[in-house]
């Protein structure tokens, strides 16, 4: 975990400005179970969204959503502010925060080292596409009665 809120104040979060912090899948439980019911709830807040590679559509990840673009159960922007930064920073406590925030460190000539790529991601979520697909149904599926 890399964390400097020193640095990160000074150049006031320009990594989250241009794109939010990749998830894995332990960041939403230990179990299958336990990931595809929080990954469900976090999709349906709005808050996170569904992302893939560029070149391979059926290889998907986990993000925030980027501001502007809230409630996209799937988006592939390539770039966007992150839903959760502040004027006064992120909104998410460290351990809310997705592995591709915590393992980014900090240089104060903001040229910042990520340490969690995509394709990294990519293959950690490999694992739980059908987590990630049933999770998307169940966030679309509406509540309540239509009459």
């Amino acid at each position: 975990m890399f964390i400097n809120e020193k640095i990160c104040k000074k150049c006031g979060g320009k990594c989250c400005k241009s794109y939010p912090g990749i998830a894995l899948p332990k960041d939403f439980g230990n179990s299958k179970e336990e990931i595809l019911q929080k990954l469900t709830q976090a999709l349906k807040s709005g808050k996170w969204t569904i992302d893939w590679n560029d070149r391979k559509k059926e290889e998907y990840f986990v993000r925030p959503a980027v501001k502007g673009k809230e409630n996209f159960i799937f988006d592939h922007s390539i770039s966007g502010e992150c839903v959760f930064l502040t004027k006064s920073g992120c909104k998410l406590k460290y351990n809310e925060r997705p592995s591709g925030c915590l393992l980014l460190e900090p240089k104060s000539n903001e040229k910042c080292i990520q340490h969690l790529s995509k394709r990294l991601a990519i293959e950690d979520w490999s694992k739980y596409k059908d987590i990630i697909i049933e999770a998307a149904i169940n966030a679309e599926e509406i509540e309540g009665d239509l009459i």
